[in-house]
């Protein structure tokens, strides 16, 4: 409805009225007001949760076996390098590297493009070419025509055979026209992945469709037989062999190990070698893999690092705040007073500083204890020498069932684990698995869906609520316009009176 502003009245309608649904929308004011209380107190569940989450993550992996049998693998050499994973097992191994894997590359000789165009069946190239494997297959090749990318493209498009080629520009002839050699190489190392070129109808191959076997193979016709083509103006010339990488195993009589590329897999279980140099003959590499007790500590650290993450971030989200003069509370946290937080807070320290154990040891013993303001520390070198006096020993009072998951007894793992279980549910069964503080956060969710529903009833309201209003405020200028109309006949009724006389 338009504005209602009296002309008659000289009253600001407008104004009255959105005073009018001002005081009318206080109930809807305090239920927003409400929406943005409890949509503050789920971002911080929600921040807390996410601690809590990353400390059961932290758990989990210090329940694993893994966790508490790493390894570390090194070398005497820079020419080797060596990985181990999981399954590695400790030991050492002397290792004299003798040769490393290449790929066979060849290089044309030189031709000349005339017009953009070389004669693809003329020497150098003489197509059409076989490209025999090492395992007796072999394909084809026959470009469609002799424009430089297609005498490229017939190599490269040998599908599966495992060659690429490249035209290197290397001049020009006394006529300008620019000259190439075509470089030819396998896509992979290794003797199992040679290749060679010989002119097609020159072998004596079964007529069926490509790539095919050679066939009826006798030791002259073998791959070693094959012979590229000698004469100058068609021989490659060839800038590296199809090699084996090749490595010499310390011991009496030495073992030589062969791999088609420079790594060497599971040369001893679990751990892979790859080689990038020759080593000095007599002087070989020694690699070692050796148990990693500082991984472990890493590992504990990191589930500490959550612990106290989560603690802290609870402390922030809780804290008391100041009471001002003014009796406002400044500083607080979102969830001041949470019983929630409380009692989650609590349940941390317990884990932690209870004893633990069939001993009824004190976590301190390897390092892990309480400070006054609420927070864990982790002795990395106490736990150190605890845990190699007494590996065992410091895993069950760590982890009971890192390497019995059936174990009855738990460690400060198992208890850590079992508070983040009943403050988020187990992540290893749900992902949308519920505990107290996921409850919280459903029932604050359920209030702001509750609220906003409401909010939407007032706002429904407050618009019947404005137009009656305006009716109200509209219905009153027009009767006013019609007395102030009556006054003004009336006014002109009794101005037309006789004036009366006296004597």
């Amino acid at each position: 409805m338009a504005s209602v502003d009296g002309l008659v009245s000289g009253m600001d309608t407008t104004s009255i009225i959105s005073q009018l649904i001002a005081v009318d929308s206080a109930p809807q004011a305090r239920l927003k007001s409400s929406v943005s209380a409890a949509q503050l107190k789920v971002t911080a569940y929600q921040s807390v949760n996410s601690k809590m989450s990353a400390l059961q993550t932290a758990a989990d992996n210090l329940q694993k076996a893994t966790a508490w049998t790493p390894v570390k693998a090194t070398s005497s050499s820079s020419a080797v390098t060596v990985t181990a994973g999981s399954t590695a097992s400790t030991g050492s191994l002397s290792i004299e590297v003798t040769g490393l894997a290449s790929a066979r590359s060849v290089v044309s000789p030189e031709f000349t493009l005339t017009g953009g165009k070389v004669d693809p069946t003329a020497p150098p190239l003489s197509y059409p070419l076989d490209v025999v494997r090492s395992d007796g297959s072999y394909v084809t090749l026959q470009p469609s025509s002799g424009t430089l990318s297609e005498v490229v493209d017939a190599i490269n498009e040998a599908e599966g055979f495992g060659i690429k080629a490249v035209a290197i520009r290397v001049g020009a002839d006394a006529n300008g026209n620019p000259s190439y050699r075509l470089q030819i190489t396998s896509t992979q190392t290794g003797s199992g992945n040679d290749f060679k070129l010989v002119p097609h109808g020159t072998r004596a191959v079964s007529n069926v469709s490509n790539p095919l076997k050679l066939q009826n193979l006798s030791p002259a016709e073998s791959f070693a037989g094959v012979s590229e083509p000698t004469d100058p103006t068609k021989a490659l010339t060839e800038l590296s062999k199809a090699l084996d990488a090749t490595v010499s195993l310390g011991g009496s009589p030495a073992v030589v190990v062969k791999s088609s590329t420079n790594t060497f897999t599971d040369v001893m279980p679990g751990v892979s070698v790859t080689v990038s140099a020759k080593t000095e003959t007599g002087k070989p590499a020694t690699v070692s893999v050796t148990k990693d007790s500082s991984a472990v500590a890493s590992a504990v650290q990191s589930l500490v690092d959550a612990a106290n993450a989560a603690l802290t971030e609870i402390s922030v989200q809780s804290r008391a705040g100041a009471l001002g003069s003014d009796g406002k509370v400044t500083g607080g946290g979102t969830l001041r007073g949470d019983s929630t937080m409380r009692t989650l807070k609590s349940q941390i320290l317990s884990a932690v500083t209870s004893a633990v154990g069939a001993s009824e040891a004190s976590a301190a013993t390897f390092g892990l204890q309480s400070t006054r303001d609420g927070e864990l520390t982790f002795d990395k070198t106490k736990f150190l020498e605890a845990y190699a006096k007494d590996p065992a020993g410091v895993q069950a009072l760590v982890s009971t069932r890192a390497t019995d998951p059936d174990a009855g007894a738990e460690g400060v793992v198992e208890r850590l684990r079992a508070v983040t279980v009943g403050a988020i549910g187990d992540l290893k069964l749900s992902s949308a698995a519920t505990g107290t503080l996921t409850s919280v956060i459903d029932g604050q969710n359920s209030s702001i869906k509750d609220l906003t529903s409401r909010i939407a009833d007032w706002d429904t309201r407050l618009a019947a609520k404005k137009e009656r209003y305006q009716k109200y405020y509209g219905a009153l200028e027009t009767a006013l316009g019609k007395l102030q109309s009556q006054s003004t006949w009336l006014a002109g009724q009794l101005g037309s009176l006789p004036s009366g006389s006296s004597n």
